[in-house]
């Protein structure tokens, strides 16, 4: 089969390699659509903290089960899945509790095992979810980080009649924006210096923006709100600056959801954190229940997340996504690569 594999920081090779061999409980994949996301870029460029070459990309993913393993019933066969692409391991606390998302040994596809950036990827069969008859390949594969907005605000518990600003306007600051709407937010804030995905924001639901090139979100939103202030924020950007805003902008009391992942440690002041008694939440990946969640959104129409698409690759192109998406800058929000 053929494959993309990140050998080192900015060199993406295709190669040949021979198929998965399936272990028991597990199936094969054909590969119809893949997603390139943050993460992956972050590895691309060696600024991922726990992702190291060689790895071959890919966790947001959509196929056709082709073969399955020792003991997983063949009525999987033909199917049209996507999957959970967390491996864990069953048996720690936070296993046992139904939180495998923060499993004490956590790997994930894509990630610390080979991903779908190829023409077969083999996953565990109970990670697998049936896609609906009617939803396309594409959509199918945005299950996967529709179901981090998900679990990000359903982590921050009763969001209704609230006022929010999300920091960031890619894929997972946008989703968290419509989540949060469809969950019935008061009032989201998307605070996003780059003007096209301010734009895309405005489309997809966004009560304000807020271009934080030309004034602090802090200013702008004391301005605005006065001592109302902001019930929640979400940092999904990963940087010190939003962090920073966040906590600056947040009334007493309140809670902060940190869903971006950070290239390096940043300084955080804790003494605020304290004095304003703020609360900050990390946010990590999903359970079943929110993947569940976000097919169930996707397919009923709460959330429509094809605006979202903004560039796609035919497979044989595929060792061209990274450039693609830095020569777009701001303009590409979710790159999707396609087999078919």
């Amino acid at each position: 089969m053929l494959r993309y594999n990140l050998v080192e920081p900015q060199k993406l090779v295709k190669e040949e390699a021979p198929r998965p061999r399936l272990g028991s409980g597990e199936v094969l994949i054909a590969v119809k659509t893949v997603g390139i996301c943050g993460s992956d870029i972050h590895a691309y460029y060696g600024e991922h903290p726990y992702i190291s070459c060689p790895i071959v990309p890919g966790h947001e993913f959509a196929g056709i089960v082709t073969e399955v393993g020792e003991g997983v019933d063949e009525a999987w066969l033909g199917k049209r899945v996507t999957a959970l692409p967390s491996l864990v391991c069953g048996r720690c606390t936070n296993c046992r509790r139904g939180r495998f998302n923060i499993c004490e040994h956590l790997k994930v596809i894509g990630c610390q095992s080979d991903g779908a950036l190829a023409e077969f990827v083999k996953v565990p069969a109970d990670k697998l979810l049936h896609l609906p008859d009617d939803m396309s390949w594409e959509t199918g594969t945005l299950i996967e980080p529709l179901a981090v907005a998900v679990h990000a605000v359903k982590l921050a518990g009763d969001i209704v009649d609230q006022r929010i600003v999300v920091y960031g306007g890619g894929t997972i600051g946008l989703l968290v924006m419509m989540v949060a709407k469809a969950y019935g937010a008061k009032e989201v804030i998307l605070s996003e210096p780059d003007a096209f995905r301010r734009r895309l924001g405005e489309k997809l639901g966004a009560d304000y923006t807020i271009d934080p090139n030309k004034t602090a979100p802090n200013r702008w939103l004391q301005e605005k709100f006065g001592s109302e202030g902001i019930d929640l924020s979400f940092e999904c950007v990963g940087i010190e600056a939003t962090v920073k805003e966040a906590i600056l902008s947040n009334r007493k009391g309140t809670a902060i959801v940190i869903a971006g992942v950070f290239s390096q440690p940043i300084m955080v002041d804790m003494g605020l954190i304290q004095d304003r008694e703020l609360r900050l939440l990390g946010t990590l990946m999903y359970t079943t229940d929110d993947y569940h969640e976000a097919l169930k959104l996707l397919h009923g129409g709460q959330i429509n997340g094809s605006p979202l698409i903004t560039h796609r690759l035919e497979f044989a192109r595929a060792g061209e996504a990274f450039q693609l998406i830095e020569q777009a800058k701001g303009k590409c929000v979710k790159l999707l690569i396609s087999t078919q």
